[in-house]
């Protein structure tokens, strides 16, 4: 029967199941899941646009309280950041689509360290998060939380993602995955750095 399948699929055809087959099965492994899936959605991202907030909510005096401490042990207040655009992402090394959407947060982020904070933000340990960026090459900033999420800036999925204007107005509440490295981000960030 196998063989009779064989002979009727094309060389094409049988190639596509053959590759759908082993992606399947490496979907299957948990030790090669977490790569598989998020290989799977970098294609996508250019679907999932994050769009600017038709009502922006303004950071309050708990949210620009949060403490987080960076890979170097040094703690932050959120509110010595805000001279500055923000740019939050919440993230996880076991998310899929978090690490699908990274290496578009590391170009942006390689293009505007200097005009824009970004603050990466992961729950895990601090070993946990500095193992993963080290073996990616990431060089973008991650930080643990010191105290309890904002009620503002709480969330159950991950990835999420805030852009918060230097006045404390939430212009991007993005979760899940998308695509960050785009003009149009571009555009909106260029936009709040210069007002």
């Amino acid at each position: 029967m196998l063989k009779n399948y064989i002979k009727k699929k094309s060389k094409v055809a049988l190639a596509i199941d053959i590759a759908l087959l082993i992606l399947l099965l490496l979907m299957l492994i948990p030790a090669t899941r977490k790569s598989v899936t998020s290989f799977i959605l970098r294609p996508t991202l250019f679907i999932h646009q994050p769009t600017v907030s038709k009502e922006k909510a303004v950071l309050n005096d708990e949210a620009y309280a949060w403490k987080l401490e960076a890979k170097n042990g040094k703690q932050v207040v959120l509110n010595s950041l805000s001279d500055k655009v923000i740019f939050i992402n919440m993230w996880a090394t076991w998310c899929p689509p978090c690490i699908a959407e990274m290496p578009d947060l590391q170009k942006l982020y390689n293009d505007y360290y200097e005009k824009v904070n970004f603050l990466f933000i992961s729950h895990e340990s601090k070993g946990d998060v500095l193992n993963f960026v080290n073996k990616k090459g990431y060089t973008f900033p991650v930080y643990t939380p010191l105290t309890e999420y904002p009620q503002m800036l709480e969330t159950q999925t991950l990835p999420t993602t805030y852009i918060i204007s230097k006045k404390g107005e939430i212009v991007i509440n993005k979760t899940g995955v998308a695509k960050w490295n785009s003009k149009r981000i571009r555009d909106i960030l260029d936009s709040l750095i210069n007002q």
